[in-house]
């Protein structure tokens, strides 16, 4: 019990991720109450699994995916080019930032379907963290679900998720070309 409550007293200076106290402004800090609370309600919608399983599930979503696999198959053309240097062209990084920006967008969807704020999420991350570093307890696998929701960060998982479409592509068209075309062989 000393133990929570050091944690709970720790907790009350939740430690933002993403984001510092300064950008808050003189938003109030969500109280530990309402912390625990709202990953118990998420625990809840995740059937008993961690409360940030309903987060990663957005990602996971057949609509997203479509989008990530559309936005793919539109630019991997662009990414057949080869730099005798080794350098990438600049388009590339307009790509990724494109790219990244879906995932923003997903993350601020999947909050607002959960009733989160963007805030309330750092917040709760925050909080998460927190109990894994004084506690010990990573049943909620923080930073396992952290780093699969910012995984689009990465400019080397999206030049392999690139280049896995262009030969996608490739192989759909030779397998294209070989098809006979009618009649007898």
């Amino acid at each position: 019990l000393a133990q929570a409550a050091r944690l709970r007293e720790r907790c009350q200076r939740v430690a933002l991720p993403q984001k510092g106290r300064a950008d808050l402004g003189s938003a109030a800090m969500t109280d530990l109450d309402q912390l625990d609370a709202e990953m118990q309600r998420l625990k809840a919608i995740a059937g008993g699994a961690s409360s940030l399983e309903p987060v990663l599930r957005g990602f996971h979503d057949a609509g997203f995916k479509a989008v990530v696999q559309q936005f793919a198959a539109d630019r991997a053309a662009e990414f057949q080019a080869i730099c005798p240097d080794g350098s990438h062209p600049l388009v590339w990084t307009e790509y990724h930032k494109q790219y990244r920006e879906l995932f923003e967008d997903q993350l601020r969807s999947v909050l607002a379907s959960l009733g989160m704020t963007e805030d309330l999420f750092h917040e709760l991350c925050g909080y998460l963290q927190e109990i894994e570093e004084n506690l010990g307890d990573e049943s909620e696998n923080l930073y396992g679900y952290i780093k699969a929701i910012t995984s689009s960060e990465d400019y080397d998982s999206f030049l392999q998720l690139m280049f896995s479409e262009v030969r996608r592509q490739q192989e759909a068209a030779g397998a294209t070309q070989m098809q006979p075309t009618g009649g007898y062989a």
